[in-house]
């Protein structure tokens, strides 16, 4: 990864302007997420060996969902599935951020690996910490090739001391991590069908010298979201 690189973070547009007008991001949890197979690229073998360390590793996700949350960015924002899914039907927006490899907080960002099987786990894993730990990384960085079409790179959080109380106290809590001086808006792209103007995000941002302000649409030449240059259709 070169340092700094600009990613892309896609959002609905009614979060999208609450996370510019707040100035932060909102931080995802494995065992809420929409993938079912989050952290859980394996197969753990069949019979009763095979549930028990599929409920063992399931059980670790919870716990690992307690005081570790992320935040996925995408290398392109070109993508139309990405919008249809992640920016509630090409209404919402992109925001484009210059990160580097590590971030201020301890989160480093990791490129998402897709594979199409699934990986055998080994009963070892239970007993064995250095296999466990590899099986950890794996999982971390590890996605079905279905979901190739992110070009996802994700940065892992650690919670604070508070935020895990919290966090423990209801599993449900929303957390998020703010902008600063290396999670720093560099661009907004407005979604095709998006109702938000860059008067509206002017006008939150106060001094917006630096961001650069795209609208997608529909290329006429391939099947990929490009910019809108006639000024008249821009938003």
């Amino acid at each position: 990864m070169s340092d700094p690189r600009r990613l892309y973070h896609f959002v609905g547009d009614k979060y999208g302007l609450e996370n510019i007008t707040n100035r932060h991001l909102k931080l995802a949890f494995s065992d809420q997420v929409n993938d079912l197979f989050e952290l859980m690229p394996f197969d753990f073998g069949e019979g009763r060996s095979g549930r028990k360390l599929r409920s063992a590793w399931k059980q670790s996700i919870k716990t690992h969902a307690l005081s570790q949350g992320f935040i996925a960015f995408s290398e392109k924002w070109c993508v139309p599935t990405m919008w249809a899914h992640y920016a509630n039907n090409h209404k919402g927006i992109c925001l484009g951020f210059d990160l580097p490899k590590r971030l201020k907080r301890g989160a480093v960002g990791e490129k998402i690996e897709y594979v199409r099987e699934l990986c055998r786990m080994e009963q070892k894993v239970t007993e064995d910490t250095a296999y466990n730990a590899e099986m950890v990384k794996y999982a971390r960085k590890t996605k079905s090739i279905h979901w190739q079409y992110e070009e996802e790179w994700r940065y892992w959080f650690s919670l604070t001391k508070s935020e895990k109380s919290e966090k423990s106290a209801d599993p449900r809590k929303v957390f998020f991590t703010p902008f600063n001086d290396d999670l720093v808006l560099k661009e907004v792209v407005f979604g095709h069908r998006s109702e938000l103007r860059q008067e509206k995000i002017k006008e939150i941002l106060e001094s917006s010298e630096g961001i650069k302000f795209t609208t997608a649409r529909p290329s006429f030449r391939e099947f990929a979201m490009v910019p809108q240059n006639r000024k008249d259709m821009q938003k």
